[in-house]
């Protein structure tokens, strides 16, 4: 049994299957941002702090 193989088994609930979770532009741009900004903080103190 490959490991895909389980993931993709839809599950019903309650006789109704939920669709597959789709990001957005605006999610995307809010996890870019979540992620950028404290790595481009971190990267530009240890630069002034090492050079």
């Amino acid at each position: 049994m490959m490991v895909n193989l389980g993931m993709k088994k839809q599950t019903p609930v309650l006789g109704r299957i939920a669709p597959n979770p789709k990001l957005t532009l605006s999610a995307a741009f809010v996890l870019a941002s979540v992620v950028s900004i404290p790595v481009f903080v971190l990267l530009s103190l240890m630069e002034w702090w090492f050079f």
